[in-house]
């Protein structure tokens, strides 16, 4: 494998790539990656644990980063569950490409470029000579909601039962926004991320369906034998003044409902990380931190841990799903109900989505804010945590909250 450092900007690159296909781009990882033309495709309707093992294996023995999505769903094998809901979008359980030849970056002006093909260099420089695409006007129908508050209400009302009967102590309910647009899928990332400057923007295409996701909350950052979580729990909106804004920020520092829950997710994540760490390795960095995102306010936990031994990256990643922050406490519990409760299944919505480069160094981030894009059809999948003390109208608005930024868009 060659390599080679340019001057460059990678989104001027991203802009111009035109016929270049399966591109994936992943700006929030360490380092960020992008990739077009993959030599190798897992795709998969289930996960295949010993077949996605041999995937990542062979191509790690050929240099080659993978990069792509696990779903939420795949999840359910590992916790001997059958989901129940309708797999209307009927995509990949998992979906990984392989590049042979790529470019990472840990400045969006500079770039490393990996590669087996000689030409490629040469490859890169034709894409940069290419003129920019011209804005046009494109035909598009904003995200709207596919429940009714009332459906909200009831499926609310069942988690109050579970609650109430000690069930669970904690769950994630999520409903879908649709919309439509004849926008290019790279365009709409673009501009999903001027109005998103989040931690952990992705874009992710494979044939028939593209990703744009816009999350600011790590999965897992998995680098030798050291592994990060930072699960998010706790959300304020922000103020359209500074006074107004700090106020958000204090009531979501002080409010002791969204202190117990991510108390409580962090105790999970905890627990997930002491079955794949060695003992005593697992230590909570950061307790109740804040992540200022442009229409919400976050609160967050970091957690770390060492890799037991003879534990691989990939199986300590595939183990910790699905995150909890994103299904609930305890995990297999919320996800039957989850799965009782959304007519549809989530597919790529709350599942992970990174890359795991050559030296198996991973890096995941949860699939929230993120728009799944199949033909004109987009699909916007929102959602919030549940517990006893929780306020059913507060609760939806929270996820049209979450969504705000993304009404921009299509505008």
């Amino acid at each position: 494998m060659l390599s080679k450092t340019l001057k460059l900007n990678v989104f001027d690159l991203f802009r111009r790539l035109d016929g270049e296909q399966n591109a994936c781009l992943l700006a929030g990882a360490r380092p960020g990656l992008l990739g077009f033309g993959p030599a190798e495709t897992f795709s998969s309707a289930r996960l295949g644990r010993k077949a996605l093992s041999a995937f990542v294996e062979r191509s790690a023995r050929l240099q080659r980063p993978v990069a792509g999505y696990i779903s939420y769903d795949a999840a359910y094998p590992l916790h001997g569950l059958k989901r129940r809901a309708f797999d209307d979008l009927r995509l990949p359980d998992v979906c990984l490409h392989a590049y042979g030849n790529y470019l990472t970056f840990t400045s969006a002006d500079t770039v490393r470029l990996h590669f087996s093909d000689p030409s490629f260099p040469e490859t890169v420089r034709r894409i940069l000579a290419r003129p920019l695409p011209v804005p046009r006007a494109y035909r598009s129908i904003n995200f709207r909601p596919v429940i009714s508050p009332a459906q909200y209400a009831r499926a609310y009302r069942a988690i109050r039962d579970y609650l109430y009967e000690g069930d669970i102590y904690q769950i994630n309910l999520s409903h879908r926004l649709e919309g439509a647009t004849d926008m290019p899928a790279r365009e709409l990332f673009l501009r999903a991320l001027r109005h998103n400057p989040v931690d952990f923007p992705s874009y992710f295409e494979s044939d028939g369906f593209e990703i744009a996701s816009l999350s600011p909350e790590r999965f897992a950052a998995i680098d030798g034998r050291r592994i990060e979580t930072s699960p998010i729990k706790g959300t304020r909106p922000r103020g359209r003044t500074r006074a107004s804004d700090e106020r958000y920020r204090r009531e979501l520092l002080d409010n002791a409902k969204e202190t117990a829950e991510l108390n409580m997710i962090i105790d999970l994540l905890r627990n997930d990380l002491g079955k794949v760490c060695r003992t005593g390795s697992v230590r909570v960095r950061g307790q109740r931190l804040v992540s200022a995102c442009p229409a919400v306010w976050h609160t967050f936990g970091r957690i770390t841990g060492k890799l037991a031994e003879g534990c691989s990256a990939l199986e300590a990643l595939v183990s910790m799903l699905p995150g909890g922050s994103i299904s609930g406490c305890p995990k297999k519990r919320a996800m039957e109900i989850i799965d009782e409760l959304e007519p549809v299944v989530r597919s790529v919505y709350t599942g992970v989505i990174g890359s795991i480069m050559p030296g198996m160094r991973c890096d995941f981030s949860i699939a929230i804010r993120t728009i799944i894009k199949k033909g004109n059809k987009l699909y916007l999948p929102v959602g919030g945590g549940i517990v006893y003390d929780s306020k059913e109208k507060a609760e939806l608005r929270e996820t049209f909250d979450k969504a705000k930024s993304f009404m921009k868009i299509l505008q």
